[in-house]
């Protein structure tokens, strides 16, 4: 396909009870813009492959791989084997809206069809606008980008389902951040490091994907098991970016309302920041002495004067 504007991406494994209604929620676009489907499957165990054949649409593109690869590694493959010019993803458990691909079209246009540029909009479920505009303090429907930028991604990973890359500034930048375990948020760590280096991001206030099977991280693992995935996260982030860049972060972030916690645990893992950070969590709790019942803050505490 020539001069194609974007493609959908799904990355899948064993997902045979819910792929073919994301595959048909990818069909149903209502727009005229040209774009395809691509379908990673990460060599599933189950009837995945079989429900994938019986689709016969020029659309859609069947990438198969021979051995399993981590969930993130295979967004990269959707990345390298995407033909066009930006990536939306779905994951193979959510739906796309019907006007998705019509929205973000749209909304390229507007901008003149950017490059270094990520954006996204509502879902139902694991909706990232709390952590953007409510937590981080951002806008809707504005363009953030340069030095204050990584704060948008020190709450949470920006889920890559249902969000619309610029594919070709995102694979000049090496793509998603290297993790060692499955569910390790590269989401957060990797916006961070694009935000570093002049990515610019938008939210826009319409709704993009329903994502009625997702639950949080949390939720699934339990918070032990999360804060060893935001170490692991952070681990390489951590390796990507200079020990300069990651003390200005922290201190623009000790000037937001509210603080990321979870970030200032993931990045003291290598001892280098916590004095910085202690001033941080000492004046908080002296303001708010209630912190010291959340288990987070005492883990917290606990790792600084370790």
């Amino acid at each position: 396909m020539k001069d194609l504007l974007i493609t959908i991406a799904i990355p899948a494994y064993n997902n045979e009870k819910s792929i073919q209604k994301t595959i048909d929620s990818c069909l149903a676009q209502d727009t005229d813009i040209n774009y395809e489907i691509l379908i990673v499957d990460d060599a599933s165990s189950d009837s995945t492959p079989e429900i994938l054949a019986q689709y016969n649409d020029e659309k859609i593109r069947v990438v198969t791989l021979d051995e399993r690869i981590p969930l993130i590694a295979n967004h990269n493959v959707c990345f390298k084997n995407a033909l066009g010019k930006y990536v939306v993803f779905c994951h193979a458990d959510d739906t796309l809206e019907d006007h998705t691909i019509e929205t973000f079209a749209n909304k390229l246009k507007t901008r003149n069809y950017p490059k270094k540029y990520i954006v996204w909009g509502h879902s139902m479920f694991r909706d990232f606008s709390y952590k953007a505009i409510e937590q981080a303090n951002f806008t809707y429907n504005e363009i953030t980008v340069g030095e204050y930028a990584p704060l948008m991604f020190l709450y949470g990973g920006l889920s890559p389902t249902g969000t619309c890359y610029s594919r070709e500034s995102f694979l000049k930048m090496g793509g998603f951040l290297k993790v060692d375990m499955n569910s390790s948020p590269s989401d957060m760590t990797t916006m961070i490091y694009l935000a570093m280096n002049g990515f610019r991001f938008e939210m826009i206030d319409e709704m993009i994907l329903n994502r009625t099977a997702a639950s949080t991280a949390l939720q699934e693992a339990g918070e032990d098991r999360y804060l060893d995935e935001l170490d692991d996260a952070f681990k390489y982030l951590i390796k990507q970016v200079d020990q300069q860049s990651i003390s200005k972060l922290i201190s623009m972030s000790a000037q937001q309302k509210i603080k990321p916690f979870y970030f200032y645990h993931a990045v003291i893992q290598d001892g280098y920041h916590k004095k910085q950070i202690k001033t941080i969590i000492m004046r908080e709790i002296i303001k708010k002495p209630l912190l010291l019942r959340t288990l987070l803050i005492r883990k917290l505490i606990k790792r600084l004067y370790s």
